[in-house]
């Protein structure tokens, strides 16, 4: 029998075997402690919860709810009675261990595995080599009945071997180097969960347990934050300096921004007048232009109206020739009809020799045929199953039997034949499952082959409907195609006409764009002019433009002073106002930050019992499979030993698979 042994890391043995590691306030000197063993698989579902619960010397008398209890380093007598435990020690310190009956954990705990983006079970990525990923999630489980989650802090820690995981990242985490490992550490404060991510790029991959380790917050910090309020103190006087400041600032701008705006509004008027005699020149030369533009691009289009009108000509030329072309004979539409009509006889005949094999071919025809022959199908299958129980019944026995005298000395041969005859029923029993898979298989076959028949012979059937309706329609598109063979020559006698009357309309179009080009050559001189008077209009809106656009310069300046002026004398009343009591708000944000890591005060409960009413401190201890690669050889089988006490204590630590 193979046995493979996990052990959880040397640091929590330690706080197990020494007490005094567990933070407790001085003045506790009775009661017990609580050490909770947490063993889950590697993607942190709960296997087991142990308890060893610490007592001193005398009488004891505690609860829980356990499967079994036992004392680790005494040989005292334990009495069960329900969930109420009792002893009386004489030793210094007695170790109690019990296996809870059912607890919920204050803690969810998730890990989950991906490689190259696709999620696989520890067991699937055990020795796969790719982009590792591993989320890592703790919530609040609310099923647990106490407050265990707003009290205790977490330190959680997954160990990577660096010869096999390369490129190692966790945000949030404390990395630090353990021999050629590299162990990756997060610390969750009371209250608060975690949900992060750890990667890398793995070769064979495989991870020790992680481990999970809680404990009561209980931190005694007191800072001195006086200094850091006299230093706020001083700067709000400071602001208050440089708030009057930029008040007598702002109001000095504003008288220079009034002088301003009356020497940019007579700066205007000049401009605006210069503006509106270009802006009349303006319009009246862009409106020369346009209409040039507007004969020059009637102009362009003349080519294109002419040649138009010819392709119209040409086009009505080709339609009359087609239409003189075409033929009113119809005897190829006599022809499609007939050849509709051995098309749907064909269907037809197809249909009624489908009908004839749905007919005869059929399971229970076959059943039938091999009666009339002396062979019952049904009684045969029957049969066989009845046979078959009764050898499996034979053989079950004959196993009994070759169990209980298998390895005896003596009884070699009577072993042998019993091993011989179960392997000839065996053989029985597999002819005769093979006999009622031939029987099913041909049911299966011809059921199969009946139900083919039946749609095909559906699907002629409805062919043979549809075409029909087909065959109709193609003598009525023969009716119609004969009656416009005669309406074609109709059509042909009004493109004649059409085609003579249009020449008359070509000509009148070329004689009309002869007209738009003179027109255009002659207009070309008044828009020469018209350029002339704006270009002379342009030179003095320049002159008054550049004035105008200096005093607004000087202006525009003036105005962006006052204007920062003003943002500077709002933003030092902001500044002051939000500023005032700020050495008070800094207290209270560093009372916050420090309620946050001193954990909570309250007084210690029970994880086992709400029954235990005297104890002094409660750790927990979270362990989770390895992720391991299969062996390929059996390791020997350890020698039995007596174990000592530091064994059986060691043992907590170890998970045991079989």
């Amino acid at each position: 029998m193979k046995v493979l042994y996990k052990t959880i890391s040397a640091g929590l043995a330690v706080l197990m075997l020494i007490p005094s590691a567990i933070p407790v306030s001085a003045s506790e000197t009775t009661g017990k402690e609580e050490v909770i063993y947490i063993m889950s698989d590697a993607g942190g579902s709960v296997n087991g919860v142990y308890a060893v619960n610490i007592f001193g010397k005398g009488d004891v008398t505690d609860y829980g709810d356990y499967t079994d209890v036992k004392l680790l380093n005494t040989n005292d007598t334990v009495t069960v009675d329900g969930d109420k435990i009792t002893f009386s020690t004489d030793s210094e310190k007695a170790y109690c261990q019990g296996t809870l009956t059912y607890a919920e954990i204050p803690w969810n705990i998730s890990i989950k595995y991906f490689l190259d983006g696709k999620e696989l079970t520890p067991e699937e990525i055990a020795g796969k080599s790719g982009s590792l990923e591993i989320k890592f999630k703790i919530e609040k489980n609310n099923k647990c009945r106490t407050d265990f989650y707003d009290s205790f802090a977490l330190q959680a820690a997954f160990t990577l071997d660096t010869k096999i995981c390369s490129d190692i990242k966790a945000d949030g985490a404390t990395i630090a180097n353990i021999g050629s490992s590299k162990q990756i550490s997060y610390t969750v404060l009371p209250g608060k969960g975690i949900d992060t991510s750890i990667t890398a790029n793995v070769k064979h991959f495989e991870m020790p347990a992680a481990s999970i380790n809680g404990v009561k917050m209980n931190l005694d910090i007191e800072i001195d934050d006086s200094e850091i309020t006299d230093k706020v103190t001083e700067l709000h006087d400071g602001i208050e300096i440089i708030d009057d400041g930029a008040n007598q600032l702002f109001d000095g701008s504003g008288e220079l921004k009034d002088g301003g705006s009356s020497l940019k509004s007579g700066s205007s008027t000049l401009s605006d007048g210069v503006q509106s005699l270009d802006s009349g020149i303006t319009k009246l030369s862009n409106g020369i232009i346009n209409l040039q533009s507007g004969l020059n691009a009637l102009n362009a289009q003349s080519d294109n109206l002419t040649s138009g009108s010819s392709q119209v000509k040409s086009a009505l030329s080709e339609i009359q020739s087609s239409l003189n072309a075409v033929s009113t004979d119809t005897d190829n539409l006599k022809t499609l009809t007939a050849a509709s009509g051995e098309i749907q006889t064909g269907i037809t005949d197809l249909k009624n020799g489908a009908k004839e094999i749905k007919d005869n071919l059929a399971y229970a025809q076959y059943k039938a045929a091999m009666s009339a022959n002396g062979l019952d199908i049904d009684a045969l299958s029957s049969g066989n199953a009845q046979a078959i129980e009764n050898l499996n019944a034979q053989i079950a026995e004959l196993n009994t039997a070759l169990l209980q005298i298998q390895g005896i000395p003596g009884y070699e041969n009577q072993a042998a034949l019993l091993q011989s005859q179960i392997y000839q029923l065996s053989l029985t029993v597999q002819l005769l499952q093979a006999n009622n898979g031939a029987i099913y298989g041909t049911e299966q076959y011809l059921n199969s082959l009946s139900d083919g028949i039946s749609q095909l012979y559906s699907g002629l059937a409805e062919l043979e409907k549809s075409y029909s309706q087909f065959d109709k329609s193609i003598s009525n598109l023969a009716d119609t195609l004969s009656t416009m063979l005669v309406n074609v020559s109709k059509l042909s006698d009004g493109i004649n006409k059409l085609s003579a009357q249009y020449s008359e309309l070509d000509g009148g179009i070329n004689a009309y764009t002869s007209g738009v080009d003179k027109i255009v050559k002659g207009y070309s001189q008044l828009t020469s002019g018209a350029q002339g008077l704006a270009q002379g209009s342009k030179t003095l809106v320049e002159g008054s433009r550049t004035l105008d656009s200096s005093v607004c310069d000087l202006y525009d300046g003036i105005a962006e002073l006052c204007d920062g002026a003003g943002k500077l004398s709002d933003g030092t009343g902001e500044l002051k106002g939000k500023t005032s009591g700020m050495d008070e708000e800094i207290e209270n944000k560093i009372d916050d930050i420090l309620s946050s890591i001193r954990g909570s005060d309250s007084e210690t409960v029970s994880f086992v019992s709400e029954k235990n009413t005297s104890v002094r401190s409660v750790q927990f201890v979270i362990k989770t499979d390895p992720i391991e690669i299969p062996e390929t050889e059996e390791a020997k089988e350890p020698e039995e030993e007596k174990l000592s006490f530091w064994r059986k204590l060691l043992n907590l630590f170890l998970i045991r698979i079989y």
